[in-house]
């Protein structure tokens, strides 16, 4: 079976530890996180969970605690025992790949780029100011999986030489490619509840929040239940860009049978994450009075179409679908006979 060492980073990343849920998902103790990454472990203590952002709600304490392997891990990756290497977190822990990369075929890694930022590893500033980071190993001859990818990701590629309206038009390299967040399937609602309220309570965007009374814009539910319970109640929750595009409130809104209300979700490049979300399967607004335009005009027949459009992507982006979408972009083969 296929064997893969997960370099993941010290901290929270919903990019990596989605993913590392996936693998672990359909790999069982195959796949060796490498420094375990603590917080995704039904182990966990509570002082770690509790400095998690987002409460640790949706993907954290979930993995079962198995016995593995994580010793002597540079000798054994660079004596070929694993089939795979991914680099989970590059742009923020780059050491490890400076030092095995040079050593691993291209075809045996994977780089995921969970970043807010549009640059990629090591192209942008935090790296051009260093002498020392200009000769820093390149990312060309390995897969580059990249969430908040845009033309200016190819901008900054470029050494901002290149001007926007040409990288707008210019085809990503072979190796960059496209990513997402993505949600445990255990965390998708199997039946719907009655709805008792228009909006669900927590609303990130300020202006809408200011207008709709009983909402706030502050995440105060104290358990993972409590915040759920209230999406399940709710027809709609808002959701908007964040530091991101990508955010994974817009997983759990749909997970829990709620219809999204995405703000300004036009303006995003399709390039970037998330993808699939239209106005087949969310309220797509530019501001309050055009929600409540769009909110008021939806009967019960619109509103079925929509909630079932937003769980049918939920259940389109689960961690095991998106890992088995990053073995198939190395080799679709690799899915034989798994689950």
């Amino acid at each position: 079976m296929l064997k893969i060492c997960f370099i993941a980073p010290g901290n929270e990343d919903y990019l990596s530890d989605s993913f590392l849920h996936g693998l672990r998902s359909l790999l069982g103790d195959q796949v060796v996180d490498w420094p375990k990454a603590e917080r995704l472990y039904q182990s966990c203590p509570v002082s770690v969970t509790k400095r998690i952002r987002g409460g640790a709600f949706s993907l954290y304490g979930l993995l079962e605690d198995i016995d593995i392997d994580r010793h002597y891990m540079y000798p054994r990756i660079q004596a070929g025992e694993f089939d795979l290497v991914i680099f989970a977190d590059i742009c923020n822990d780059f050491g490890s790949f400076v030092q095995l990369s040079p050593q691993l075929p291209p075809k045996k890694v994977i780089l995921l780029d969970g970043a807010d930022e549009e640059s990629m590893y090591p192209y942008a500033g935090k790296w051009w100011r260093h002498h020392a980071h200009w000769f820093l190993p390149r990312a060309d001859r390995f897969l580059y999986f990249k969430r908040e990818l845009t033309p200016r990701t190819l901008r900054y590629r470029s050494h901002m030489l290149l001007p926007l309206w040409i990288c707008k038009r210019m085809a990503l390299p072979k190796n960059l490619r496209t990513t997402a967040f993505s949600i445990p399937e255990e965390k998708i609602v199997r039946g719907l509840q009655v709805k008792r309220k228009l909006f669900g309570t927590h609303v990130v965007d300020a202006e809408v929040a200011g207008r709709l009374p009983g909402t706030n814009t502050s995440g105060f539910f104290e358990t993972e239940g409590e915040y759920y319970a209230d999406l399940q109640a709710s027809r709609y929750a808002i959701t908007t860009k964040r530091a991101g595009w990508d955010c994974l409130r817009h997983y759990e809104i749909a997970a829990n049978g709620c219809v999204p209300c995405f703000k300004q979700l036009n303006r995003k490049p399709a390039t970037c994450a998330p993808h699939g979300l239209n106005r087949s399967n969310c309220v797509v607004y530019e501001n309050y009075e055009d929600m409540m335009r769009q909110v008021e005009a939806i009967d019960d027949q619109r509103y079925a179409e929509l909630q079932a459009g937003a769980l049918a992507w939920a259940r389109a982006n689960t961690t095991v679908k998106r890992a088995r979408q990053l073995l198939a972009a190395i080799d679709p083969a690799l899915l034989n006979g798994l689950p």
